[in-house]
C-alpha cells in the first residue's frame, strides 16, 4: 500500500511503483469512479481499442467477414 497527499493546488502524486505496475506513461488517462459506499476506484487507460487489434487468432486459421457474422443475412 502506498500513501499520497493532496497538495494545496489540488493535485495528487501517484507513487512510482503504482505507475510502473500500471505501465503508465506521461499522457496516460486515469478514470475516477466514486462508489456509493464512498470508496474510490481509479483505472488507468493504458490501451486503446486499436492496441487490441489482432490479439485473437482463429483456431482453424479461417477468417470470417463482418457480413458473415450478421445474424440478419
Amino acid at each position: 500500500m502506498h500513501d499520497t497527499f493532496l497538495t494545496t493546488r489540488g493535485t495528487l502524486r501517484v507513487p512510482k511503483e503504482v505507475l510502473k505496475a500500471l505501465k503508465a506513461k506521461p499522457g496516460t488517462r486515469f478514470v475516477w469512479h466514486v462508489r456509493e459506499d464512498g470508496s474510490l476506484y481509479v483505472r488507468a487507460k493504458t490501451l486503446a481499442l486499436e492496441d487490441l487489434a489482432g490479439i485473437l487468432t482463429p483456431r482453424d486459421g479461417k477468417r470470417v467477414s463482418i457480413e458473415d457474422m450478421s445474424p440478419f443475412r
